[in-house]
C-alpha cells in the first residue's frame, strides 16, 4: 500500500509567462505543488484568498498592482504568510521596503540551490 506524500503548496505570481514556466519546473522539482498562477498583485491577492497556499512566489515589478500591492492584500488576509519576492530590482529601496516587512529576497537570476534554500527556511517558520 502506498501512501501518498502530502506536498506543500505555492502560488506564483509573475506578469512574464516565461518567468511562471521556468519557476514551476524549478519549485515542483524542489517539491512543491504549484496550485495556482496569477498575472499582478491583484489576482494574486485573490488566489491567495481562494486557495490559501503555504508559500506565495511574488514578482514585484508587474504592470498596475506590483508585488507591494499583492504583499499588502495578502497580508492583511493572513499577516503569517509566507511570502518570497522574486525580483530582478536590486534598487536599495526596494530591498529595504521588503526587509522592514520580513519578506525574503530571491534575487533573479536565481539557482535551484538557492531557492531550495529559501523554501526550506520558509517552511521551518511557524
Amino acid at each position: 500500500m502506498m501512501v501518498n506524500e502530502v506536498k506543500n503548496t505555492c502560488i506564483i505570481i509573475d506578469d512574464m509567462k516565461s518567468h511562471q514556466f521556468l519557476l514551476t519546473q524549478m519549485v515542483e522539482i524542489c517539491g512543491l505543488e504549484v496550485i495556482g498562477v496569477g498575472e499582478n498583485g491583484k489576482e494574486g491577492t485573490e488566489i491567495f484568498q481562494q486557495l490559501k497556499p503555504d508559500i506565495v512566489f511574488l514578482d514585484m515589478r508587474m504592470p498596475k498592482y506590483d508585488g507591494f500591492f499583492a504583499i499588502d492584500g495578502i497580508t492583511k488576509i493572513d499577516n503569517s504568510a509566507k511570502i518570497i519576492a522574486v525580483t530582478a530590482d536590486t534598487t536599495s529601496e526596494t530591498f529595504g521596503k521588503l526587509n522592514s516587512l520580513h519578506i525574503p529576497i530571491l534575487s533573479k537570476p536565481y539557482t535551484m540551490e538557492t531557492l531550495q534554500k529559501i523554501i526550506d527556511k520558509e517552511l521551518l517558520k511557524n
